[in-house]
């Protein structure tokens, strides 16, 4: 329900709501007041009593619906704010961290230094950590 709800049309309504009671009360005891003084009309009396306690329970109604609307609404974005803040690993540096993988230890020979190594071993190095490496990480 709360998807279809503007929020902002909600607290416009409470306001409005607040108002329009403020308003009615003193006009509603002016009614009244004048009703003491006139004893003679007994059935005007009774009504705005009972208009006031039609009006009163509808505004009661009223407050109440909103409330749990604007509670609701509260509750929603506390628990999307709570999941939002869930704490994620970080490494050091600030990154998040993936799951970890442990990757099986290869030997590489290492390299002497000479150049007529230098292709056999980067061609080794190359298929054992760049090549595989990503073919592991695809699946």
């Amino acid at each position: 329900m709360l998807d279809t709800i503007d929020m902002h049309d909600v607290d416009v309504r409470l306001q409005l709501l607040e108002r329009v009671w403020e308003e009615y009360n003193p006009v509603q005891d002016q009614l009244e007041y004048d009703d003491d003084d006139d004893d003679e009309d007994n059935d005007e009396t009774q009504q705005h009593e009972l208009d006031r306690e039609a009006i009163t329970e509808t505004y009661c109604e009223l407050r109440a619906r909103i409330d749990r609307i604007i509670s609701e609404d509260r509750r929603a974005r506390d628990i999307s704010s709570a999941e939002s803040q869930k704490p994620t690993a970080k490494h050091e540096n600030g990154n998040c961290l993936a799951p970890k993988i442990k990757f099986p230890t290869i030997e590489i020979t290492k390299f002497g230094g000479q150049i007529t190594e230098f292709k056999h071993f980067y061609d080794t190095f190359n298929i054992l950590m760049i090549t595989k490496r990503w073919t592991m990480l695809a699946v």
